[in-house]
């Protein structure tokens, strides 16, 4: 198949062509013209260069093609709420008319948990929970989706939205890898302070998800909770100190847990389905494996791991 895919060069984006490549699919990668794209030169087919707001570069980007993955978003336009709404709201529903109008048969929106924000208290919180964001980001994400619900309603396009909560991994700018101020300040010998934490997910499932539900009929119409585990950021900052032998000091700071418990039963499913038997399921191990990998590539400048097929 070829995938249309928006925000290639970004973090997601550029795990997920090399996953799409791996999957034996063919890319075309809308990207600015000043964007770096060696990172993903050798996973990317086709080139569309122009804003993901342009309609021009978007009928290009859609022509032809069987499926688009849209994962682009505009931060910089995040705390201006008219710009914010016409460079990411208005210009994912452009996106989505023009895959229409090309007709092409299948559009995976990249949304976020960021779409929740009040949770019920008498129900779980799976696909079906009503999304309440907090954040112009949440809100943008929340608005798209009952256009992909229509779409495949009204026009019987195979539409998704795929909903990550924090997203880790080695980044293709190592220094842009989360917690990474953490890891650095422990090598340092630094002493340590945070009570910041969340659910989180690896960006490698991420990946995998966005890559095997292309071509997937079965995903048409639904909505898709990624989450794996929840933690503090201490550990991060603690595993950095037990494999570097650091003699920094970890303020304990841990608190109760998690309030709220995501319902994770679909995604997993669809993991299985698809053969996956470690995604979502990484737990504080994977976060361990993490912590070694960016330290190494933090030392060696080490590129992307290879995607899980």
């Amino acid at each position: 198949m070829l995938i249309a895919i928006t925000g290639a060069t970004g973090f997601v984006g550029s795990y997920t062509v090399r996953s799409l490549k791996a999957r034996g699919h063919h890319v075309r990668a809308l990207v600015r013209r000043t964007s770096r794209r060696e990172h993903i030169a050798p996973f990317v087919d086709e080139w569309t260069v122009g804003e993901v707001e342009d309609q021009q570069a978007q009928a290009g980007l859609v022509a032809g093609v069987d499926g688009v993955i849209h994962a682009a978003v505009d931060f910089a336009a995040s705390d201006m709420p008219s710009v914010h709404f016409r460079r990411n709201v208005l210009s994912s529903l452009d996106l989505l008319e023009a895959a229409r109008k090309a007709e092409v048969g299948q559009f995976i929106f990249v949304s976020s948990g960021a779409a929740y924000a009040q949770i019920l208290r008498d129900r779980k919180l799976d696909e079906n929970h009503p999304t309440w964001p907090d954040s112009l980001y949440g809100a943008y994400k929340a608005a798209v989706e009952p256009f992909l619900k229509a779409y495949h309603a009204q026009f019987g396009m195979n539409t998704s939205s795929w909903r990550p909560v924090a997203v880790y991994g080695v980044a293709p700018v190592v220094c842009q890898s989360h917690w990474i101020e953490l890891v650095e300040a422990v090598k340092a010998g630094k002493a340590v302070s945070t009570p910041a934490g969340g659910k989180i997910v690896h960006v490698e499932d991420v990946a995998f998800a966005l890559a095997a539900a292309a071509g997937d009929e079965t995903v048409a119409g639904q909505f898709y909770n990624l989450v794996d585990c929840h933690m503090y950021w201490q550990v991060a900052a603690e595993l950095a100190k037990q494999i570097t032998g650091s003699s920094s000091i970890i303020e304990d700071r841990k608190g109760s847990g998690p309030k709220n418990t995501y319902d994770t039963a679909a995604a997993v499913a669809f993991f299985d389905r698809h053969g996956n038997t470690i995604g979502l399921r990484r737990g504080l191990e994977g976060v361990r494996q993490y912590v070694a990998q960016l330290i190494q590539a933090e030392e060696v400048g080490s590129p992307l791991a290879a995607p899980r097929v």
